[in-house]
């Protein structure tokens, strides 16, 4: 769009509100780079003035971090060494706050711009270290998210250039171990697990190898004496972990305060667990020397201690920290998780262990009996957390994930979840119903009543909050119900089959009822008003179908009725969707599909197709190419070519020159059979060498070759277009050879008409075939077959054109043979001369049988 460069300069020297919103709409106008009447250069050096001075820097900056994406790689070389002066003053200064953002910024900027640019690569190796000074515990707080991104970036790209300053580096992030932004924590750990590589890698990375598994022990080591101090006052499970090489990480602060000093151990203790999952996952040039036993054995460690075994010593410091354990808790399955995406199988040796845990975990973490029912339940983040655990456990590990011997234990935690709160229901009789009855009867009723409203109100919290609770049942528990229900889901289906029938039949009486309720009640409360959980149910309900034990049938007759209404009636659009899914697979459960279906054929069209074949734009643009096969091996290799081939020059050989015959003899043919079929055995031209000039000079004891399966045309026809009867020889009894019954041409005829015949097929012995075997001239699979020339085209003696095209197949004999397809009956094989002629009819009613089976 033109004028826009004009408007950017107006833009440029006034500060108002509207810089930000013009320039994030300037993306979309990316004709700006390229119109002529944008002057460019009077633009870059506008905001090169505003940048020399420290009031209208960060203007500057702004505008710059929005132009460097988009602009040309010439301009961006031609201002980068004075835009890297300008970062370099504002961080050796400790500019203000709210400018070194921006710096750091704009230096990501470059460095992504670097990336396809030489010069600009040359210049960050020379002025990176620069930057990496500025690096330490002095950065500013508000800068510390844009600084952790540069330096993540700069370690990626320029590896090199940050290996003398690793100290330094890894000074800088010890020092944000103990924060509690979760953005800074994250980017650190990327940063460590760089920091890993930006020396040399050694031969096959033996170096980058060494330097992560020297990380990671230390950092398990380093959580495990973290652990010690938070598990100093609770009896454990397992043993003390000693002899432990940590970090050199900085000490804590100096507090007196007992409790304030067991929340720094918590946090540094959950911001490690997160460098662990990091150092796991996250990408790395080499394959990571994984010791599984050490992240394995510390995560159960961790899992061990529950809340409620810290809470016995109700001590201040056990009190902080049971406030950090779910936390704790959560990023340790974090790091199982990582485990098991990266070394999937490979972690069934542990597979008891942990699957023991899990049960443990959940029952751990349980809502108490003496709770309020209907309220938001305990340790929702974590037992979610469990809930995905195992599922990823079971999708990856399949039948081998030993799921099943803690099937029972963990099914009783999930309906416990998925269960919704039901309030208490009190029948009241109407004032009609004491029309009838006496005085006397009238004041035991009242007086029961009010015996009855009396218990009532006792057994509630009230009046009032009854009914507030009323309006709030199971708020806050969906995210539970939903993990729930997706994790009993996928236990279906990793270990339906071993799951006991009792157990599948109590599942079936707890999720029909569930869905039945969805069925019935349109406007929904309470737990089931999520979407997301009434499609978790539903797909809930599917894995009970579809993984059933074979002692007990699943409830497939309910399931037509519930998904079909629900995929109309639901309000929500996800669950109408789902709901129209399962129908559509529960149908084929239901109505699966024949193994063949009845299709009846139009024999009519077929007809038609057939004789109007060549008609068709796909055989006119095949008939303009020729198809040319070179048998080798037995495969034919296509090579579309003119269909007119060049004329033979003198140095070709005759086996050549008899191909180019053969060739054009068929490609005449071809042309002159208009509409019409020409069905025969053969399916492919023999190969260029399998020619010879002369078939009375190739005599079998002195070239012949090895003959494979070769089809040739069983039509014949004579001169005048009359058939001719093929007499084929029988076949030999020798079935132990492995050239017995190969198929060649038969060069018994000796007339003058023998050039306007078809190849004749017969069939050598095995005691002939070992003839031509032993007289192999070359070693290799190429398939010779002597025939004549002009043998593969049959001739067309009618004037006109229209003569059919037909084939001889030998009639079907008294043993029963099968009409479907062509093929040589023993009759003939014995010298029988009975043929048959095939019209279009005859191939279209064989084509019918061959290819649909009429019950």
């Amino acid at each position: 769009m033109e004028g826009v460069g004009q408007l950017i300069g107006s833009h440029v020297d006034s500060d108002d509100g509207l810089l930000t919103l013009f320039l994030n709409n300037l993306d979309e106008h990316q004709s700006f780079w390229s119109d002529s009447q944008n002057d460019l250069d009077t633009v870059f050096t506008k905001i090169g003035t505003l940048l020399t001075s420290a009031k209208t820097r960060e203007r500057a900056l702004r505008i710059l971090i929005h132009l460097l994406s988009d602009c040309p790689l010439d301009v961006v070389e031609e201002k980068a060494q004075f835009y890297i002066n300008i970062c370099t003053k504002v961080c050796d200064q400790r500019g203000p706050p709210q400018t070194i953002p921006l710096v750091y910024k704009l230096l990501q900027q470059l460095v992504q711009r670097s990336v396809g640019s030489n010069e600009l690569h040359k210049l960050f190796v020379s002025n990176l270290p620069k930057f990496l000074e500025t690096f330490g515990p002095n950065v500013e707080p508000t800068a510390l998210r844009s600084a952790l991104s540069f330096l993540e970036l700069a370690m990626q790209h320029y590896a090199g250039a940050c290996g003398p300053l690793k100290n330094r580096i890894e000074s800088f992030l010890y020092s944000l171990v103990d924060s509690t932004d979760r953005f800074v924590i994250n980017s650190a750990a990327n940063c460590m697990l760089l920091l890993q590589q930006i020396r040399g890698g050694g031969q096959h990375g033996s170096l980058h190898k060494k330097t992560w598994e020297e990380y990671y022990l230390r950092l398990i080591d380093t959580i495990h004496e973290l652990l010690n101090q938070i598990f100093a006052h609770t009896p454990e499970t397992f043993d003390e972990e000693e002899n432990l090489e940590c970090l050199k990480l900085p000490a804590f602060r100096p507090t007196a305060n007992p409790i304030r000093k067991a929340h720094l151990v918590a946090v540094r203790a959950c911001n490690l667990i997160t460098f662990l999952d990091q150092a796991i996952v996250g990408a790395y040039p080499v394959a990571k020397p994984i010791v599984p036993f050490k992240a394995v054995n510390l995560v159960l460690r961790g899992l061990s201690v529950s809340c409620e075994a810290m809470g016995r010593n109700p001590i201040g410091e056990n009190i902080a920290f049971g406030t950090f354990l779910p936390s704790i808790h959560y990023g340790l399955l974090e790091v199982l998780d990582g485990l098991v995406l990266a070394m999937g199988t490979n972690l069934l040796m542990f597979g008891d262990a942990i699957c023991e845990m899990f049960p443990k975990c959940l029952k751990a973490t349980q809502t108490n009996s003496n709770e309020t029912e209907g309220a938001k339940k305990s340790f929702i983040r974590l037992r979610t957390k469990i809930y995905e655990s195992i599922q990823l456990w079971c999708e990856k590990m399949r039948y081998g994930s030993s799921i099943e011997t803690v099937n029972e234990a963990l099914l009783e935690q999930i309906v416990r979840d998925i269960t919704p709160y039901e309030s208490e229901v009190t029948l009241k009789m109407g004032a009609t119903g004491n029309k009838r009855l006496s005085a006397r009867a009238k004041r035991k009723l009242q007086k029961e009543q009010n015996a009855a409203t009396s218990l009532n109100q006792n057994h509630s919290s009230g009046g009032a909050s009854a009914e507030q609770r009323e309006l709030f049942v199971d708020h806050g528990n969906e995210p539970l119900c939903r993990a729930a229900l997706d994790c009993m889901a996928v236990i279906l289906q990793a270990a339906g089959c071993f799951i006991k029938p009792v157990t599948h039949k109590l599942l079936q009486e707890k999720i029909v009822p569930l869905c039945f309720t969805l069925v019935t009640n349109q406007q929904l409360t309470g737990l089931y008003s999520d979407d997301g959980v009434r499609v978790a149910l539903l797909r809930a309900y599917a894995a009970l179908i579809v993984n059933p034990h074979h002692h007990c049938p699943p409830p497939l007759q309910y399931s037509s009725y519930i998904f079909n209404t629900l995929q109309t009636t639901d309000s929500s659009a996800a669950v109408r969707a789902v709901a129209a899914e399962l129908a559509r697979t529960m149908e084929l459960v239901v109505h699966p599909w024949k193994e063949t279906l009845y299709f009846p054929a139009d024999k009519s069209a077929i007809k038609d197709a057939l004789a109007n074949k060549d008609k068709h734009p796909l055989a006119m643009l095949m008939a303009k190419h020729d198809v040319k096969t070179n048998g080798t091996n037995g495969v034919h290799d296509d090579l579309v070519h003119s269909t007119f081939p060049e004329p033979p020059q003198n140095n070709s050989s005759p086996k050549k020159d008899s191909s180019t015959a053969v060739s054009k003899a068929a490609i005449e043919a071809a042309y002159e059979s208009e509409g019409e079929i020409n069905e025969s055995l053969a399916v492919t031209e023999a190969s260029d060498e399998s020619f010879i000039e002369n078939d009375e000079e190739a005599t079998p004891e002195a070239d012949a070759q090895p003959v494979g399966w070769v089809e040739q045309d069983v039509s014949a026809f004579s001169v005048d277009g009359k058939e001719k009867v093929t007499e084929i020889p029988p076949i030999g009894d020798d079935t132990e050879s492995y050239n017995a019954g190969t198929i060649h041409l038969d060069d018994d005829d000796d007339d003058d008409e023998k050039s306007e015949e078809s190849g004749v097929v017969a069939i050598l012995d095995s005691d002939e075939e070992a003839v031509r075997a032993q007289n192999k001239a070359e070693d290799d699979d190429v398939v010779e077959v002597p025939m004549n020339v002009e043998s593969s085209a049959p001739k067309s003696s009618d004037t006109n054109g229209s003569m059919k095209h037909t084939i001889e197949i030998t009639a079907d004999g008294e043993n029963g043979t099968s009409p479907k397809k062509a093929k040589l009956s023993q009759d003939s094989c014995n010298g029988g001369t009975t043929v048959k002629v095939k019209n279009i009819d005859d191939i279209v009613e064989e084509m019918v049988a061959e290819f649909v089976d009429e019950p």
